[in-house]
């Protein structure tokens, strides 16, 4: 065979060779580029949802779809803690009207077991008449009527009968002297309801597994309207005139030296409910400013915060400024939504891996939910 064959045949192997083995190369880098990406941990991540998996906000890539916030809006300051005596003596008169129920600080520990519920509730009477009365309401729809607090526990479930009889324990330390007040009670009572129940129905969408405690922490939420309501009379309007929050916000602190975070926090200190809790109280105004990250709450505190604050923020645009009937928008965005409380929404939820929370409202199942749930209250009774 010539020479010149020989030497072009082992031209041609070695090419063939030489791809084979850049092929095989390439597919073992693929293959090994990073053998633990399936067991790596998320750090710092909700309970139960994985930042990774987080889904972006879908209106705001376009600068124009933003709207143009209000300048008393940018040049607003929180009040963030007791500023002076005046404040201060406002607090003492708001948490010594009435001592916090007994049961209250018990209502507030994670209690997963009816049993364990039952012997708490069981000690007061008039929660028991309570709890028993609005389970048999229209809101749950029974065929048969309820009798007993086991029955109602173990129809309701542990945590919506255990919200609701922290909620009744919340108004029996609470006096109302005026009728505006109690028509404000009535409405923070129903959003409280309101927002524990959409914080359930979004956590168990979204599968975490801390659901029961952030369906009470968006309650709770609501622990300083009381607070400053009993504290103040005349605040009861800035509840009836649908007002939105930010106004809310800055005219309760404007004409009271103060605001529902810093009363809700002296109140939950005072009703000696579990630190994390009085913390966390304290800082659910925090979203609203973007201040949220400068607090000394730990990351997954902050979370928790974020959550049950835009929750709470959805449920206020349905019970107190009624400028929906239910939750028909596409995402937590100002652009989406256009109220100041919601200026910081989209990079917040993003930055605490909650983007999800935007697929939970596009669906139908969940408007469907909320819608019913809205019904149910009778916001206009």
């Amino acid at each position: 065979m010539p020479l010149d064959i020989i030497i072009n045949s082992i031209a041609i192997v070695g090419l063939i060779l030489v791809l084979f083995l850049y092929r095989m190369s390439k597919k073992s880098t693929i293959a090994t580029k990073n053998p633990n990406a399936k067991r790596t941990e998320p750090k710092n991540t909700f309970v139960g949802i994985e930042e990774t998996v987080a889904e972006p906000s879908i209106k705001l890539r376009n600068p124009k779809d933003v709207p143009q916030v209000s300048e008393e809006f940018t040049t607003f300051e929180l009040l963030e803690d007791v500023a002076d005596k005046k404040q201060q003596k406002l607090i003492d008169s708001a948490t010594s009207l009435k001592k916090p129920h007994p049961l209250l600080m018990s209502l507030t520990r994670d209690i997963n077991d009816p049993k364990q519920l039952l012997d708490i509730i069981k000690n007061d009477p008039e929660l028991v008449v309570k709890v028993i009365k609005v389970s048999n309401s229209s809101l749950f729809a029974l065929r048969k009527s309820i009798t007993t607090i086991n029955h109602a526990i173990v129809y309701l479930g542990v945590l919506q009968a255990k919200n609701i009889a922290m909620q009744f324990a919340l108004e029996r330390s609470a006096d109302f002297a005026t009728n505006e007040q109690k028509l404000a009670y009535h409405k923070i009572w129903k959003a409280s309801f309101l927002a524990s129940s959409i914080g359930l129905l979004i956590a168990k969408d979204l599968k975490l597994d801390n659901s029961a405690e952030l369906s009470t922490r968006c309650l709770l939420d609501y622990l300083g309207d009381i607070s400053i309501l009993t504290a103040k009379p005349k605040v009861a309007k800035y509840y009836l005139n649908h007002s939105n929050y930010f106004k809310r916000i800055k005219s309760i602190q404007k004409e009271f030296g103060t605001n529902p975070a810093i009363m809700g926090k002296a109140f939950a200190k005072n009703a000696e409910l579990p630190e994390e809790i009085v913390e966390s109280i304290g800082a659910s105004i925090l979203p609203m400013v973007n201040k949220l990250e400068e607090s000394a709450l730990s990351e997954e505190q902050q979370k928790i915060v974020a959550f049950s604050y835009y929750v709470s923020r959805l449920t206020d645009l349905i019970v107190f400024e009624r400028s929906m009937d239910t939750l028909d928008f596409d995402e937590l965005s100002f652009a989406e939504i256009k109220c100041e409380s919601f200026f910081y929404a989209q990079s917040q939820i993003e930055h605490y891996g909650l983007g999800q929370i935007n697929g939970t409202l596009r669906k139908t199942r969940f408007r469907q939910d909320v819608t019913a749930i809205v019904e149910k209250l009778g916001l206009d009774a």
